[in-house]
């Protein structure tokens, strides 16, 4: 019988092609004997610098990073994880892990080495159990095309090019989420792989404290997730609409202001958990011409179209609101792709440009407190003193389903908020990049004496130094180090914010009752410190 390697043969070009460079080990973290012997052993394939395809694979979802790794492994089997894992331990070596490479603080990327996971892009959808199997490069588009066939349903992201793996690991925000709670809160269990490289399972009976911190707890933290399994929701479409409110004149702002207030106070924490809903400031326009400043609120529907009407008839009562559409029953991935982008897409850019999209930089903050007209009107006017007509300030609604969930229900805290409100700021020409961040942080000072304290961990900036507190509190923080300590006390798994081992032991119900009153306290001390 002819037995024949391909592969074999191209790792053989792929080593004469590295021979015939001046390769000096010793400017490198890993020799290059190591990296022949981890190309022989994987099933994927491993990238140097000046490999074909070493450039492109370097490139993140923001072109604001830069990173140029020594290795760059695209696995394609889990085997290929595990024999990473055995180069980094040995080593001692930093890595980053990519499922899509949209971390906002650009923690997918790594000048030593990239384990690449975008390759582990199954899902397997069973309709008779009603579950999912996913793996963490599978992206949002590829998921939600492989669940309709079935006309069943998960809350994912917004964009449809994000990968499960870190977008559930912080969190995962999308327009359904107020209606069936946060992706983080959906897992039944996962298979993940530590950094011995063995292989455990968690939920909520096996390996419960790391099924816990997995939640919330963000990537790369406690091990490789390889797969994790989701209950199914019978029904894919939904009923959308979109609100508007004009921004251009003095009045227009102060019908906005007042309509903010009133939201809080009377829509964001008492309507229908039936109705999900994202709110945005956008300069609207077509892609080449003149945009105006506007106030958009589109959402989802769980129920009928005069339910629909019913709900939304108080909001359109207010200042300044005007209906732009209703849509009719959409499926979920048609009435996403259309909210985001009638009348326009958010931002639009103009045609051609490079990179598409364009640099960005963006700050999240959670508001949990009402503002006041005059309080809604600052933010409004130092958002209408953007630079470029391309910055955004989005408002992710919660309530509902997400408030729902017990503060102590997994390492995702931002329970009891109104908004997570983030700025995103973009520039389409490299000298523009200074005046855009300073823009930015302008805005964080501005909303500084309004916001709880809290960021949504899964928008990271490296400029947020007291990271703990603010995606976790203190005593959530000491129980994930806890834990990280139990499955990973080498500190394999590291980054810039990333969760330091504990060795202590993890307490039970009574570390609960303490991250609840935490949640308590942080939120009294920011409101105290308004009040003020």
């Amino acid at each position: 019988m002819y037995w024949y390697d391909s592969r074999k043969i191209r790792n053989q070009q792929t080593f004469d092609a590295w021979d015939s460079r001046d390769i000096d080990d010793a400017a490198n973290a890993i020799p290059q004997q190591a990296i022949k012997k981890l190309q022989e052993s994987i099933q994927g394939s491993v990238l140097i610098p000046g490999d074909p395809g070493y450039e492109q694979a370097t490139r993140l979802a923001n072109p604001r990073f830069n990173f140029h790794p020594e290795v760059i492994v695209m696995c394609e089997a889990i085997s290929d994880v595990q024999e990473c894992l055995a180069l980094i331990t040995k080593y001692a070596i930093t890595f980053s892990i990519r499922s899509g490479g949209h971390s906002t603080a650009g923690y997918s990327g790594n000048n030593v080495m990239m384990l690449d996971v975008s390759r582990l892009d199954g899902v397997f959808v069973d309709p008779e159990e009603l579950i999912a199997i996913v793996q963490p490069g599978c992206t949002w588009g590829a998921f939600n095309k492989a669940a309709e066939i079935y006309g069943l349903h998960l809350p994912g992201g917004a964009c449809p090019d994000v990968c499960q793996g870190g977008y559930m690991q912080g969190g995962g925000y999308g327009f359904t989420a107020r209606i069936f709670g946060m992706n983080c809160d959906q897992p039944k269990y996962f298979y993940v792989m530590l950094a011995d490289g063995s292989i455990t399972q968690a939920s909520a009976t096996t390996n419960p404290d790391l099924f816990w911190a997995i939640r919330g707890g963000t990537g790369n933290n406690f091990g490789v997730v390889l797969a994790t399994t989701y209950p199914m929701r019978v029904g894919d479409t939904f009923l959308g609409f979109s609100v508007s409110w004009d921004l251009v004149s003095p009045e227009n702002r102060l019908d906005a202001a007042r309509s903010l207030t009133w939201m809080q106070d009377n829509f964001v924490r008492s309507v229908t958990a039936k109705l999900g809903f994202q709110m945005v400031w956008v300069f609207d326009g077509p892609d080449v011409g003149p945009k105006a400043p506007s106030w958009r609120l589109m959402g989802m529907f769980d129920g009928t179209q005069g339910e629909l009407e019913g709900v939304l008839a108080p909001l359109l009562a207010q200042p300044g609101a005007n209906l732009q559409y209703f849509t009719g029953p959409m499926k979920y991935s048609a009435l996403n792709e259309y909210l985001m982008s009638n009348p326009y897409e958010v931002p639009e850019f103009p045609p051609h440009i490079n990179p598409d999209p364009p640099e960005e930089n963006k700050a999240s903050r959670y508001l949990a407190r009402t503002l006041n007209p005059n309080e809604w009107l600052t933010l409004l006017d130092y958002f209408m003193s953007s630079p470029n007509p391309y910055t955004t300030v989005a408002f992710e609604g919660y309530g509902g389903a997400i408030s729902a969930r017990d503060v102590t229900f997994n390492a995702f805290v931002h329970r009891d908020v109104d908004f997570d409100c983030f700025m995103d700021v973009f520039w389409l020409q490299p000298e523009n990049r200074q005046l855009m961040e300073r823009y930015l942080d302008g805005w964080i000072r501005t909303i500084e004496p309004f916001w709880s304290g809290q960021v949504y961990q899964n928008y990271p900036s490296d400029g947020d130094g007291n990271f703990a507190q603010q995606y976790w509190t203190p005593q959530v923080y000491k129980k994930l180090r806890q834990i990280k300590f139990k499955y990973d006390p080498g500190d394999v798994f590291r980054f810039p914010q990333s969760i330091p081992p504990l060795d202590e032991p993890v307490v039970g119900d009574a570390l609960d009752d303490t991250i609840a009153g935490d949640i308590e306290r942080v939120t009294e001390s920011r409101q105290s410190e308004s009040d003020s």
